[in-house]
């Protein structure tokens, strides 16, 4: 993996300072950090000269990361409840995880591999000019 995510990270940025959660924290990132990576084109994440590159990549998935352990957080028995009186509610905000990962999502978006043009959008069809368009077989016919 070519960025490193911590524990240590994750915390910081749910604003979590007791290690209750360690071990959750760590099976989370060993389970999503690979999957964001592969969704990453390889060209971006061989970039590593690139330190600003590097860091936006990082801050995406830390941001997806950090929401889905929120979610996991909110979806714990008695963590999500609120309560009101007189018009005024507290309880925990039940946006947050979500906003963090559309937040990561929207981060990553433009180096995405799904953000990247089909090999039919780079080449032409056929460079014989009137001639009938052939296609190879690595073509995207529709």
């Amino acid at each position: 993996m070519a960025i490193t995510i911590t524990t240590a990270e994750v915390k910081r940025k749910a604003m979590i300072t007791t290690s209750d959660y360690d071990t959750s924290i760590s099976a989370l990132i060993s389970e999503m950090q690979p999957a964001l990576e592969y969704s990453i084109a390889d060209s971006y994440l061989a970039a590593t000269s690139d330190t600003n590159l590097q860091a936006t990549l990082k801050l995406g998935m830390l941001e997806i990361i950090t929401g889905e352990f929120l979610e996991q957080l909110r979806r714990e028995v008695g963590s999500s409840e609120q309560f009101g009186v007189a018009g005024l509610t507290m309880g925990e905000s039940p946006q947050r995880g979500v906003d963090l990962i559309q937040q990561g999502a929207t981060r990553l978006a433009p180096y995405l591999k799904s953000a990247l043009p089909m090999m039919s959008e780079n080449l032409p069809a056929s460079t014989t000019a009137d001639e009938e368009a052939v296609f190879s077989v690595e073509e995207e016919v529709w």
